[in-house]
């Protein structure tokens, strides 16, 4: 099989997760003996919100693994390979029946090995040098990381030689001869699918997920792992992740003179990407915004949300939040009958400075979330599956919605959002963008989103409001 096919029972199984209610709760289960088990599967699946259970591989006769499709099974070669007629059959027959087998680890350089029970196949393990790497378009795959092509001098990768095209390569080693081979492949069983990862599975000290994804030389040890969690836990890889623009301390009183700048500016983001959505922050206080500046607004994909309760200050200063609120709705009711502004339900706390007491009063006041830089590492739970959350650890319909700036967005940094189909959202202030009031046209400064927008473009990113963006991170109920 090749890239080129499209009518793959996995393919078509994408619209499963929609499909209705699942009879089992996603679950990945760790084979394996004595004190060692399964290292990359368990950690990705912790992280994504998915229950892990170990089991000893001397129990097939008492299995309690389940064979469905939001099942993961996670094994190393070298046990696969030692287990018994009758528990490789019972691991097969999971397979046929839609679970995920996940098999990494246990390999020795340039000893052969076997692909039974599922397939008659076998392939000799090398670590060799290549030239680069190229991850397929296989429906396994997030959107935003196929045909994701790394280049190098020399880089070192675990290959398996003697392949047949009944496998169906994730990544593959690039070579001078413009051969590749596989590092990663799956192969079609029944209802199910078998992913082999030649990666090491050692138990080491790993790095921020995130992090690890966005840097190219160990983003191949974590992809395996992550698709084949995603997809048992009913992820559609090919869902793109949502994209949006932020950009802090507009519109402000008397903002007179810059209507044609901000004209120019919209017009040049819709000429990148057309439908790209822009969030403006926008200070209660600020209720005389200029008319020409508003009817710009309106004829682009804009919106409006909080950037304060009532102030543009530092909220860890202010000793009444509720007087400010209460005093920042009134300013919204006449900012909506002055003008026909909407706000969206959602925060932008300027300086991104609050207080425990701050967000407690966000929840309990109809806001749906709030805004905020990631500040370095995402906090755990920025990696739970919308549908793997737990509802009665959270409060209400209330989201953090994480942004970055465009120095911190690099194409690699986005490639790594995007593919755990987390939202991209960049910010940005008047000063980076030549917007500010009486400032002269800049085409440096127009261009500032330029990357993170063209990025979007070319993963056919999903525009979408903060908002949206809330909704879209929250679980179903």
């Amino acid at each position: 099989m090749n890239d080129a096919q499209t009518n793959s029972n996995l393919e078509q199984a994408r619209v499963l997760p929609q499909s209705g209610a699942r009879p089992l709760k996603a679950k990945c289960w760790l084979i394996g003996s004595g004190s060692k088990f399964p290292v990359a599967a368990g950690r990705i699946a912790r992280l994504r919100g998915i229950d892990v259970a170990l089991f000893d591989a001397d129990n097939w006769a008492t299995s309690s693994i389940r064979a469905a499709r939001n099942q993961l099974v996670a094994i190393n070669f070298d046990l696969l390979s030692s287990l018994s007629a009758e528990a490789k059959a019972m691991l097969r027959g999971s397979a046929d029946n839609g679970a995920t087998i996940y098999v990494r680890g246990g390999l020795e350089p340039d000893h052969v090995y076997s692909l039974q029970p599922f397939s008659d196949q076998r392939f000799e393990f090398s670590i060799n040098h290549a030239g680069g790497c190229r991850y397929s378009s296989h429906p396994l795959l997030p959107a935003a990381i196929a045909g994701e092509q790394i280049e190098a001098r020399v880089m070192t990768m675990p290959q398996a030689l003697g392949l047949d095209a009944r496998v169906r390569p994730l990544l593959s080693a690039l070579h001078p001869s413009e051969c590749e081979t596989a590092s990663i492949f799956a192969i079609e069983i029944g209802a199910g699918v078998v992913i082999f990862d030649l990666h090491g599975d050692e138990d080491k000290q790993e790095t921020d997920l995130l992090e690890q994804l966005a840097e190219p030389s160990s983003r191949a040890s974590a992809i395996g792992a992550l698709a084949a969690v995603d997809w048992a836990a009913g992820r559609d890889p090919a869902t793109p992740a949502p994209i949006d623009l932020v950009i802090d301390d507009r519109p402000t009183n008397f903002d007179y003179f810059s209507a044609g700048r901000l004209d120019a500016f919209l017009d040049h983001l819709e000429t990148l990407y057309p439908g790209i959505h822009i969030d403006f922050a926008w200070t209660p206080r600020d209720t005389r915004p200029h008319r020409p500046y508003l009817d710009v607004l309106r004829g682009y994909n804009t919106g409006f949300v909080w950037h304060g309760f009532l102030r543009h200050i530092d909220h860890r200063t202010i000793a009444d939040y509720d007087a400010d609120l209460v005093a920042g709705r009134a300013r919204l009711d006449k900012i909506w009958r002055d003008y026909g502004v909407r706000f969206q339900p959602v925060m932008v706390f300027p300086f991104e400075k609050d207080t425990p007491d701050a967000d407690a009063l966000l929840r309990r006041s109809g806001f749906i979330a709030k805004a905020q830089s990631t500040a370095g590492h995402p906090p755990p739970a920025y990696y739970i599956l919308r549908d793997a959350r737990d509802l009665s650890q959270l409060d209400g319909p209330f989201a953090v919605v994480f942004r970055d700036s465009v120095e911190v967005l690099t194409r690699e940094r986005m490639v790594a959002v995007a593919t755990l189909g987390s939202p991209i959202v960049a910010l940005a202030h008047p000063r980076n963008l030549g917007l500010r009031r009486f400032g002269r046209r800049d085409p440096v400064a127009m261009s500032y989103f330029d990357p993170v927008v063209k990025f979007a473009a070319e993963k056919s990113l999903r525009p979408m409001s903060l908002e949206e963006i809330a909704a879209y991170v929250r679980p179903e109920r």
